[in-house]
């Protein structure tokens, strides 16, 4: 095989129907209890524990053995990781790299660091594979991964920061506000893969119109999106209805359920939506 692309599963993506994808999984801790984010996982069981939990909650980041075993007998690896600001993916996979080249001179990985999570990452991803199937060299098809990355942008909207403040990836008393004034809150992942808090609303329909609003401040234009939900249908297909409107129905729109690891931080009710921004060198299909 002559390369393979691999992604935590972050990404909300577990599996593709692509011989070259693999995903390793983030972990989620309910005390004692590990739930591997794996395609296996019952995901409504794990929503049923996440809503029943009242105690200690945790998630730890892939191993490095975990991501060296996704690597399999690649001759050049890429792999996409959750911004360094929420995880250690990063750096796990940058030991499991070194790991690789030690023991394979002749092979190389380069580690993606999305700067974000969910639909940025699959954004990077699939263009990747573009530019590989078109024949694209390695070491070029990064360069041009790692450019597109500054041409997407992610933005989400929560019904609750609980599980962020717990885990010190926000102030708790921005939470407990947010949480006191019945606010739904719309972020984005900064330049530097932090979160930042831009806009707050009351209200499912003022939060699409505001998260919409946002997007096309921050240089949406047509391009295309990715929106994945916990539990969240419902304001994932208003949002897409709302993008169409305004730019026709051919926009290419993906919408999946988040998966574990992405449902903990969002919580119900919540959504992330990647997409690209105006003046982006990956032209749209036809």
């Amino acid at each position: 095989m002559a390369y393979r692309i691999v992604s935590d599963s972050s990404s909300d993506i577990l599996a593709k129907d692509d011989p070259n994808y693999r995903s390793v999984p983030l972990h989620i801790l309910f005390g004692e209890q590990d739930w591997p984010d794996t395609a296996e996982t019952d995901l409504a069981a794990f929503d049923a524990a996440m809503d029943a939990n009242t105690g200690r909650s945790s998630t730890s980041c892939p191993s490095p053995l975990e991501w060296y075993e996704a690597f399999g007998d690649a001759e050049v690896v890429y792999c996409f990781t959750i911004t360094y600001s929420l995880s250690g993916s990063y750096n796990s996979a940058m030991t499991a790299k070194g790991m690789y080249e030690d023991e394979y001179p002749d092979r190389h990985v380069y580690v993606c660091d999305s700067y974000a999570t969910g639909g940025r990452m699959v954004l990077m991803m699939d263009y990747l594979k573009e530019l590989l199937d078109a024949g694209t060299a390695y070491e070029e098809a990064y360069h041009k991964v790692m450019r597109y990355r500054n041409q997407t942008e992610l933005m989400f909207t929560l019904q609750s920061m609980k599980m962020l403040a717990a885990n010190g990836r926000v102030s708790p008393l921005i939470a407990k506000a947010a949480g006191l004034l019945d606010m739904r809150l719309i972020g984005r992942a900064s330049e530097e893969g932090k979160l930042t808090l831009i806009d707050r609303h009351r209200g499912a329909r003022r939060v699409l119109l505001g998260t919409f609003k946002q997007m096309l401040s921050y240089g949406y234009n047509g391009g295309r999106v990715v929106i994945s939900h916990n539990r969240n249908l419902e304001d994932a297909n208003g949002l897409a209805k709302l993008i169409r409107e305004k730019f026709g129905e051919k926009v290419p729109i993906d919408i999946h359920r988040t998966t574990e690891l992405c449902s903990y931080y969002a919580e119900k009710g919540g959504y992330i939506i990647g997409f690209e921004k105006d003046g982006c060198d990956r032209p749209l299909p036809a």
